[in-house]
């Protein structure tokens, strides 16, 4: 998701709650959390209790021609300044071209929202360059290692709880992607903060299942420093964790040592430099430490045992090996030095 859509995702939300309404909203994309938010806000606030009885009207695309929803959306509210249409689904029309004339000359006291999900509309079409005059917000996934630490920290800053960057990255690391599951996360936080105004620690270890010492950037860490005794320590607590899974760290491990590889080609070593490219300012210290313990083809080998047990985890060139004994053998391999003899 590029830096400013959460940005656009907000200003939609910030419109609608200071009662800006425009007369169509294409909503589509791959995070579904958002369009289905920007939804839930429409469908419940545009409208008061009384007015939506007989303004408002959810439909689902398997269920009306877009012909119909069109007729509807021509009709003006009653007793009330809007009337609010909302289609939900939308990816189940197998063209959305048929809304083009509505798009060129739609009612203004109608909000019409269209929600389309897991695909986008193609930006080339004329319906797309004519929602472009209204809302038309596309929904991307976020990017685990800068965009939704950053989205954490506001989501929760919204609410009255501050975090620090060290701990979005531990949530972002534990908890993944899934938006909508990352927010039921947060929603622990928010009940149980008490009279708490700032995340710690324990609250993410009790609450939401991540120990601040045994997580994959302490992980990540003893690797830089080629502390084996340290990352087999931290490994053998986090794999020995009912839902472990070596998935979402050869992600993390891949993104580590791709920069390591980035950082020795252009030999960039300045604490600016790391965080142009996407390093917080907790991890500057391994990246270091990583630079100076790993030689480029250590670390070109350590991306490509990455990659080899990335297929290994889904199945391929391996026997029934678990997780937690693939993680141990790559582990193994990245930390191995051969002895040279004379």
């Amino acid at each position: 998701m590029p830096a400013d859509s959460i940005q656009e995702y907000s200003k939609v939300i910030s419109d609608l709650k200071a009662r800006k309404f425009y007369p169509i909203y294409l909503l589509h994309g791959d995070e579904a959390y958002f369009i289905d938010e920007i939804v839930s806000h429409i469908e419940n606030h545009v409208l008061t209790e009384s007015e939506r009885a007989f303004n408002q009207t959810v439909f689902y695309a398997k269920d009306i021609e877009i012909s119909a929803v069109v007729e509807n959306a021509r009709r003006y509210p009653m007793m009330a300044n809007h009337q609010v249409i909302i289609v939900k689904e939308a990816q189940g029309y197998k063209k959305l071209d048929d809304f083009e004339a509505y798009f060129d000359n739609p009612v203004p006291t109608t909000v019409l929202v269209i929600a389309v999900k897991g695909k986008k509309v193609d930006g080339r079409s004329k319906l797309y360059k004519s929602s472009k005059k209204y809302v038309s917000f596309e929904s991307k996934r976020l990017y685990e290692d800068s965009e939704l630490p950053r989205w954490i920290k506001q989501h929760l800053g919204e609410r009255g709880l501050q975090i620090s960057e060290s701990n979005c990255l531990l949530i972002a690391d534990h908890v993944g992607s899934d938006l909508s599951k990352v927010a039921n996360e947060l929603e622990k936080l928010l009940i149980n903060k008490g009279d708490l105004t700032e995340v710690n620690e324990a609250m993410i270890e009790k609450h939401i299942g991540v120990s601040k010492d045994f997580n994959v950037f302490e992980l990540m860490s003893a690797l830089a420093h080629r502390n084996t005794k340290r990352t087999f320590y931290i490994n053998h607590h986090m794999s020995s964790a009912k839902d472990f899974s070596i998935i979402p760290l050869l992600a993390q491990f891949n993104s580590f040592f791709m920069k390591g590889v980035v950082l020795k080609q252009t030999q960039v070593k300045d604490q600016k430099g790391m965080m142009s490219m996407g390093i917080g300012f907790r991890q500057i210290k391994d990246y270091e430490k990583m630079l100076s313990n790993f030689s480029m083809a250590e670390l070109e080998k350590a991306m490509s045992l990455v990659a080899e047990y990335d297929l290994k985890s889904k199945g391929v060139n391996q026997t029934m090996v678990g997780d937690s004994e693939l993680m141990k053998e790559l582990l193994f391999k990245i930390l191995y030095r051969p002895t040279l003899s004379n």
